[in-house]
């Protein structure tokens, strides 16, 4: 009997090819990008899941608040609060702290060469690193960093600075000026290569300082793991009276270089779960960059309506389709058939064709997904076969499908009484006609929605990218400053003459504009942060600001403005230790104006307790030295140290620009032979934190794409099927006189209606949507009318030029043809 029912639907099946070949790519395609959003989410979701203990480790976030408002939000603290929470709560298990490392490493070959290259994924951590953490080694244990000067490296490193020699055992130094680390290390394991769902990404872990810390400045990742019968919450409590305990110890606070006079009191510190750490920590100064969990499940959203919209066309088709069938129906019924079977009956056919659209969706996956990943930006392959979770959900929303897809029309054809039937009165019965328009129009509201939801992301974007940033970017080379370290005054003197001697044979060049030098780029969080205090007449102010150390021509090169008080140069007098702020920094400090900063004494101090006073020369116009997402960082601008470099700014002609990068590099190579040259690009370096963004337009754009594409093979089949149930009344028409623009528009008019109510519908929410996403931008684009009537005339534009080919070609038939049955 089940062979006999799928020879049967097999039949129909063949015997409406157009019909059976729109259904089975409608679902084909809403199931393969249902399948290919749900893999990115799982893979989304699956960040730092391979720890054996990650659900009992968390990060210590470290808060600083000044009257009432947050200042810094960031993953970093005191490097003492570790060791202090082990030593005092028993329920911490295990305690790591991490440093962030770049600089340049070399090793020494067999033959004597050196081998180096600039890193920048550089940890230093404790010991204890490898015990919390789930990161598979392949030779050495988790006792490798028991000893000072110890790495691990991970199998492509190794492979990388070693060849087919064994590293264990070799040397290696790690150096970086800016934070004096000249560091000789052993190799002492090998790493498996950290996989791309984790949030910490490293290729080099360093032994590190294994004393208690301090509680000067807070400059380490510290994580913790609680035991299993710790309550978070409860432990997360206990945190404000720790930091008030250990903090104030000793009156170390006093002597920090960086904090000045921190308010201990304005500290908080609290636990953030290693599993949030990737979608929901929009933290400052991250230890990598992370995803967003609400444009994750945005795409959640989608996936689910693709795969709605889908199974509405099979059911509006399948619907619509009945009235052809009636008879067939009829005659079964006279022979003998039960209404069971006749359910049974439409239930294979939509199984077979449902089995079919799976196939064919896998197919499409499989072949999409190293384009689908590279345009996710992530390495991801499809292993949702492997969560036995997912199988039985998949297997559960196929049987759901069927079943819906297939119950409500067998239902309808079945109930009729045969006579009625074979007399032809179903045929004008308006039984499920307001179900379908309901359909359609859902179908069309979510179209609408996904239409205005990619223009304004992709708005979004490329309002971000082309703003104007307060700075002129454009044509701009950086070059990463050597990274060795100049230990010994000799060391930096000797430096400071290559510096200049480098800067000076790049500006002779005439395909060179200028060149300049900063301690930090456009696009990176500034780590150099400092304490400043301003003493008026109401008290202190005293807050910890970005520090940015430039060359004599970096505002000029760059077309910053100077809004008050003059710039930085080679003849400001360092008497008073000349200091700029921005228009931010201004605010910050709680200046009246711009005006009003200059020439006044703002104070900081360094390691041994000493106070410096430093005068305000200048204010310049804010610009973003971060993206678009975030607000204007309150920057203080110094004169340069040459041991501060950390990068050259070089702004380039057009012309021959191989060349010019090649004699850069040349250059470069006669003045720090021991150094390893690293370029890139500013304008493209900045963009790189719109990467989230730009991932999620694309995917959104694609998969809006496919939910239009779906909803019109709907339309199509629709307008099809409405056509082969009037083509009498269009015939009788034609014979009276009526012309093609008269036959399109009779069919059209139904549809356009149906379309303008869906328009009424999904345009205020998909405004409230993408009004509340934007929410997240501090600069943001403003709503106008295009955002509401593009999406409306493109997808009228749409469903006319669906309707059109049908309705125009019905118009064009020989009327006779339609009419000699009668």
């Amino acid at each position: 009997m089940t062979l006999n029912y799928l020879k049967t639907a097999w039949r129909i099946l063949m015997r409406q090819k157009l019909f059976s070949l729109i259904n089975v790519m409608g679902l084909a395609i809403g199931m393969a990008a249902c399948l290919l959003i749900v893999q990115y989410i799982s893979f989304e979701l699956s960040y730092d899941n391979f720890h054996k203990n990650g659900a009992r480790i968390y990060r210590i976030k470290h808060q600083n608040n000044s009257q009432g408002n947050v200042i810094e939000d960031m993953p970093k603290t005191y490097s003492a609060v570790g060791p202090a929470l082990k030593a005092t709560f028993p329920e911490v298990q295990e305690v790591t702290r991490i440093s962030k490392l770049g600089g340049l490493v070399s090793t020494q070959q067999i033959n004597g060469s050196i081998t180096a290259f600039n890193e920048e994924r550089i940890y230093q951590a404790d010991a204890s690193f490898l015990r919390l953490f789930s990161f598979p080694m392949t030779e050495g244990n988790a006792t490798a960093l028991n000893n000072p000067n110890t790495v691990v490296i991970s199998e492509s490193t190794a492979k990388k600075y070693f060849g087919s020699r064994e590293p264990v055992g070799k040397t290696i130094r790690i150096q970086q000026q800016i934070s004096g680390t000249d560091i000789k290390a052993m190799v002492t394991g090998v790493f498996k290569d950290v996989p791309a769902n984790s949030h910490l990404q490293f290729d080099f872990l360093v032994s590190g300082d294994a004393r208690a810390g301090d509680w000067v400045y807070p400059d380490s990742y510290t994580y913790i793991s609680l035991s299993p019968q710790t309550d978070p919450k409860i432990f997360d409590a206990k945190l404000p009276g720790f930091i008030k305990k250990y903090a104030g110890l000793n009156g170390q606070n006093a002597m920090s270089p960086t904090q000045g006079k921190t308010n201990i009191n304005s500290i908080k510190l609290s636990l953030q779960p290693l599993g949030d750490i990737h979608l929901y920590s929009n933290l400052s100064n991250e230890i990598s960059a992370g995803g967003n969990g609400n444009l994750v499940w945005y795409l959640g959203l989608i996936a689910v309506l693709i795969l709605v919209i889908a199974y509405i066309n099979y059911i509006n088709l399948s619907t619509a389709k009945v009235m052809e069938r009636a008879k067939e129906v009829g005659i079964r019924k006279v022979l003998g058939s039960q209404r069971a079977q006749l359910v049974r009956q439409f239930l294979f056919e939509s199984l077979l064709l449902n089995v079919i659209s799976v196939a064919v969706a896998i197919f499409i996956v499989l072949l999409c997904m190293p384009w689908f990943s590279a345009l996710c930006g992530v390495l991801i392959g499809f292993t949702l076969w492997e969560d036995p979770y997912f199988a039985f959900g998949f297997l559960g929303v196929l049987i759901g499908g069927v079943l819906l897809s297939a119950t409500y029309p067998a239902l309808i054809l079945s109930d009729y009484k045969p006579v009625q039937i074979l007399k032809g009165k179903f045929i004008n019965n308006t039984k499920g006609l307001s179900l379908r328009k309901a359909l359609v129009v859902f179908q069309f509201v979510v179209t609408i929605a996904f239409m205005m939801g990619t223009l304004v992301v992709y708005r979004q974007v490329n309002f971000m990218k082309s703003s104007n940033m307060g700075m002129d970017m454009k044509q701009t080379l950086v070059i990463l400053a050597p990274q060795n370290v100049r230990g010994t005054d000799q060391d930096a003197a000797n430096f400071t003459v290559k510096d200049s001697v480098f800067q000076t044979e790049l500006a002779r060049d005439p395909r060179i504009k200028s060149v300049t030098s900063s301690s930090s780029i456009p696009g990176q969080s500034i780590d150099y942060i400092m304490s400043y205090t301003r003493h008026t007449q109401a008290g202190e102010k005293n807050l910890r600001l970005s520090t940015l150390e430039i060359g004599n021509r970096y505002l000029n090169q760059f077309k910053v403005n100077v809004v008050a008080g003059e710039k930085i140069s080679a003849n400001t007098n360092p008497s008073k230790s000349p200091m700029m702020l921005n228009e931010a920094a201004v605010v910050s400090l709680g200046f009246k104006n711009a005006q009003d900063a200059i020439g006044k004494l703002v104070e900081t101090k360094n390691g041994r307790g000493r106070v410096f006073e430093n005068e305000v020369v200048g204010v310049i116009k804010n610009f973003h030295q971060t993206s678009l997402k975030d607000n204007y960082t309150p920057l203080v601008i110094r004169g340069i140290d040459p041991s501060s470099v950390t990068h050259y700014e070089v702004k380039f002609n057009n012309n021959n620009l191989p060349q010019t990068i090649a004699q850069i590099e040349k250059t470069y190579k006669n003045v720090f032979p021991d150094a390893a040259f690293q370029y890139f690009f500013l304008d493209e370096f900045f963009d790189q934190q719109y990467k989230v963004e730009q991932h999620f337009g694309q995917v959104f754009s694609l998969f809006s794409g496919f939910a239009i594409f779906v909803a019109c093979l709907g339309l199509f089949g629709l307008t099809l099927i409405t056509i082969t149930q009037r083509i009498k009344e269009i015939g009788i028409r034609k014979v009276l006189g009526a012309s093609v623009a008269n036959i399109l528009l009779l069919i059209s008019k139904d549809f356009a209606g149906l379309i303008l109510i869906a328009n009424t519908i999904a345009l205020p929410l998909a405004y409230w949507g993408c009004n509340k996403w934007l929410q997240g931008y501090k600069f943001r684009i403003e709503f106008n009318a295009w955002y509401f009537i593009l999406p409306m005339l493109m997808v009228f534009l749409i469903a006319i030029l669906t309707i059109s080919y049908q309705s125009i070609r019905a118009a064009l038939a020989n009327p006779v043809k339609s009419l000699r049955s009668e």
